[in-house]
């Protein structure tokens, strides 16, 4: 019983079908099919590749992407680290390279460091290993000897939102200056004289500081004395300390004009949220408004005054960049910044 029950199943067994099988009933050699499945169909005749589509889709056959990229000394991957998956900035990012990535005939693979530098080296081993073709990262600024390896063995790497002047690569990232300063500059047209930043630790992100340093930048150059602004650096791990330091500019600013900005979506959802629990409401105890458009911003009262990244097309431009680089361009390296928006809602209406 037991052998019948054997012989039938390897008697069902469907074969996987191989490049040899295609060829077979394609009538054509192998190296025919290699090149019609790398794409060289100027050196094949219409009826050629008329009967090799026909065997690949009779036979439900699929390359093998890995043993094909191996030959060529390409593996068709291109690794992605972010510096935090949860942050819809990143989802946004990694959306507009994967539409590119797709349709080059790519893949990606995904890695998440939490910020971590020890996570963030593993992953660039991780992917070095796996033969990547090009890098696009958000880097922590701490693993530049390892970045600078992966490139020593021709392996572009592209970095996303964050700077590192040291490193000679392609960068593609917002206008943090200008964005800041669109947003600040209009919080003080509209009357606002209190004004508390809110920010992660800085650090050496080039993000945080950029925007810190346009901010104030912009109260230096006030010759209204009266406008007052603070920055506040926290740490959203850390809710005790996001709330006190809310408290401190609440108290600092003595319910006169006062007006919250976020340096990121991630903060002015914290924030908010902390103010809906202590009763004040916005705009009318106090206007909010900070980076990122996201969905919600919408749906918060008239809306939260925005500043919005162009977060799909910096994916896109990196990917892009990166697939440049693969190709053999060996120009000088591109710092290419993006124009954000001011998205105005009624989180930060005039005050008389």
């Amino acid at each position: 019983m037991t052998g019948n029950i054997k012989k039938n199943v390897i008697k069902n067994v469907i074969k996987k079908a191989v490049i040899n099988d295609v060829a077979k009933l394609a009538g054509v050699s192998k190296t025919t099919v290699s090149r019609y499945l790398s794409g060289k169909y100027d050196m094949l005749t219409a009826e050629t590749r008329k009967h090799i589509k026909h065997a690949i889709k009779k036979l439900d056959y699929h390359p093998n992407k890995m043993a094909q990229g191996l030959k060529g000394n390409h593996s068709n991957l291109i690794g992605m680290v972010v510096a935090d998956i949860t942050n819809p900035f990143a989802t946004s990012i990694l959306r507009g390279a994967e539409d590119i990535c797709k349709k080059n005939n790519y893949s990606m693979m995904v890695c998440n460091t939490d910020n971590n530098p020890a996570k963030e080296r593993d992953y660039i081993f991780m992917l070095q290993s796996h033969r990547i073709d090009g890098l696009i990262i958000t880097t922590t600024g701490h693993n530049n000897k390892f970045l600078y390896q992966l490139a020593a063995d021709h392996t572009p790497v592209v970095l996303v939102d964050r700077k590192v002047p040291e490193l000679e690569f392609d960068t593609v990232a917002t206008d943090n200056d200008r964005g800041t300063t669109d947003a600040i500059t209009f919080l003080i047209n509209q009357g606002y004289k209190n004004i508390g930043f809110f920010t992660e630790p800085i650090e050496d992100i080039s993000p945080r500081y950029e925007r810190t340093n346009a901010f104030r930048d912009i109260l230096s150059k006030q010759d209204n004395m009266d406008i007052n602004g603070d920055v506040y650096e926290i740490d959203l791990y850390k809710d005790e300390q996001v709330e006190l330091k809310l408290n401190m500019y609440l108290e600092s600013s003595k319910k006169a004009n006062r007006a919250i900005f976020a340096a990121n979506g991630v903060i002015m959802l914290k924030l908010i949220t902390l103010l809906q629990q202590k009763g004040l409401k916005i705009p009318d105890d106090v206007a909010v408004a900070g980076f990122d458009n996201l969905d919600w911003a919408q749906a918060v009262g008239g809306g939260i005054t925005t500043i919005a990244q162009p977060t799909y097309e910096i994916g896109s431009i990196a990917m892009q960049r990166v697939l440049k680089r693969i190709e053999g361009d060996d120009s000088s390296p591109q710092k290419i910044e993006l124009l954000p928006k001011l998205i105005i809602r009624g989180s930060t209406p005039l005050k008389k």
